[in-house]
């Protein structure tokens, strides 16, 4: 038994990690974080009504962006959502289901991350550390746990780096147009990507092409590869830059519904724009739903690895041109540069919309481990094994902190309104069935919030709708809301003034209490 332990340990300690990091993204998926965010929202409603309409909920009929309340949403979420609404969920929609392709692409990373890290280092040491890292670091979990269209990047992104790197190692024709398709379908998951990656594809090219990593015939493939697989992307460009209006491309309809997204790009703030994003990135943000102050986004002993791997990672770039000779941190670093420079170009200013810097900072942080685990000489076992224990440490601090104490609606008292709600499961349908005139309810005058706890048929909601709600539904409370008892009242129990006025009033109202709210009502 020792010897087969000692013979297969590092195929053991990989299946372990990898199960410890489904379960890590599995567990209460439908309950953390414990509010429903107003994008996830959109996305579950128009994912609901593609799957049983095939209109979103505007009345588009099979849009490449589903039309949101600021612009349209990602293609790739939003379909891989409609799928599962149609297949697994049989045409309903919850908060698990809705946040399960984030699951997946997390996953993807984890698994393709550590392929990575081990195709470029060779080291099984260093790949278990990878491993260890993606599996508990805190973005890498939290990220795919919220269902926000664009943070299926990073899961694309690890699968293409892995495979141009699979291509430079073997030099197979094959391995060049799976890569080749893997960038075309990234493009499908994040508005960013459209500058992004034609700027890194091009100077990667060109990289590739000085090192004789591949000839031109090859590279040109590559990018008719890539611009084949995404032609609705280029189309939908197209169409924002030149008002061509709607068009019909395989069963998709293109429209220039985001075209207010083009005002965001400009040069004001740059430097600042930049200098935020290197931080909140490798810190936190005032969105705890994405990084915590006492554990940054990657635990901060994280932050000197990856100055040392970035520093180390630029000498190689210097030392590769000037030798003519391929280094995988030049794709690295080129990356980076552009996702910085995008970023200082858009108002992309918290961490989800930066989600693909984490490839880079992964490659950065085991790069950073590694030239330290190689300098210390003969105590290198010593130092992965610390390294690896305190990791393991942050990592069973953090997941106690989060699956047991951890709450959006906690940290979000004065804001959760804006952003956030808490889920109304079971108290709408108490609601409906009483015989209330209005039925005045916490939405914050956001029907988003209301409609993907009570999904209808988007060709009915259209007569439904009115300045103040949807049918009996009033999707807001505030000081000016009328109370009479003609109408019913879902509270949020942090609204404790509003509470206390309809406890005070001169009507007797019923009084039932869920999980979040209290329904105040008149028999």
């Amino acid at each position: 038994m020792k010897i087969f332990v000692r013979k297969y340990f590092y195929y053991i300690a990989l299946a372990v990690t990898f199960l410890v990091a489904f379960i890590l993204r599995c567990y209460k998926l439908g309950e953390l974080p414990d509010m429903l965010n107003i994008d996830e929202a959109s996305l579950g409603i128009n994912a609901w009504c593609l799957a049983n309409y095939g209109v979103d909920r505007y009345l588009n009929e099979m849009p490449f962006y589903a039309q949101n309340f600021e612009g349209g949403q990602s293609p790739l979420y939003t379909y891989c959502l409609t799928l599962l609404v149609k297949t697994v969920g049989r045409g309903n929609v919850s908060l698990f289901l809705l946040r399960v392709p984030g699951l997946i692409s997390s996953m993807v990373v984890v698994i393709f991350g550590t392929k990575l890290m081990n195709l470029i280092f060779q080291n099984r040491k260093i790949t278990l550390m990878s491993a260890l890292l993606l599996t508990i670091c805190p973005y890498f979990i939290v990220h795919g746990r919220i269902a926000m269209d664009c943070n299926l990047m990073m899961g694309c992104c690890a699968v293409a780096f892995y495979l141009l790197g699979k291509y430079i190692k073997t030099q197979r024709l094959a391995d060049l147009i799976v890569c080749g398709v893997s960038f075309g379908v990234t493009l499908y998951s994040y508005a960013l990507s459209y500058f992004i990656l034609p700027l890194f594809l091009v100077t990667t090219g060109l990289y590739l092409l000085y090192t004789r990593k591949i000839t031109f015939r090859r590279c040109i493939l590559w990018a008719v590869i890539v611009c084949l697989t995404g032609l609705p992307v280029i189309i939908f460009v197209c169409s924002l830059f030149f008002d061509m209006g709607t068009v019909r491309f395989l069963c998709f309809n293109i429209s220039t519904m985001a075209t207010e997204r083009l005002e965001d790009i400009g040069n004001s703030e740059f430097w600042v724009k930049v200098g935020r994003i290197i931080r909140i990135t490798l810190t936190n943000y005032i969105y705890t739903f994405e990084a915590e102050e006492k554990f940054y986004t990657m635990y901060f002993t994280s932050i000197p690895f990856i100055m040392i791997g970035f520093a180390r990672s630029c000498k190689d770039v210097v030392l590769s041109l000037k030798k003519r000779c391929f280094s995988y941190s030049a794709v690295f670093v080129i990356f980076y540069i552009f996702c910085l420079i995008t970023t200082g170009f858009t108002n992309a200013n918290a961490i989800f919309q930066a989600n693909f810097y984490f490839i880079s900072y992964l490659y950065f942080l085991v790069y950073g481990i590694y030239r330290v685990y190689v300098w210390v000489g003969t105590y290198r076992k010593i130092f992965i094994s610390v390294a690896a224990f305190c990791y393991l440490l942050w990592g069973v601090a953090f997941c106690r902190y989060y699956y047991t104490l951890y709450s959006v609606g906690s940290v979000y008292e004065g804001l959760y309104g804006t952003l956030w709600v808490a889920p109304f499961t079971g108290i709408l349908e108490k609601a409906e069935n009483l015989e209330a005139e209005r039925i005045y309810i916490d939405c914050f005058e956001k029907e988003e919030f209301y409609l993907f706890f009570n999904l209808e048929s988007p060709y009915e909601l259209k007569d439904k709708r009115h300045p103040e709600g949807i049918g009996r539904f009033y999707l807001n409370i505030n000081s000016d809301t009328p109370i009479d008892d003609q109408s019913a009242y879902i509270v949020h129990k942090k609204d404790e003034e509003f509470v206390s006025k309809l406890l005070n009033s001169e009507i007797t109202y019923e009084v039932e209490e869920f999980s979040h709210y209290y329904l105040f009502y008149v028999e």
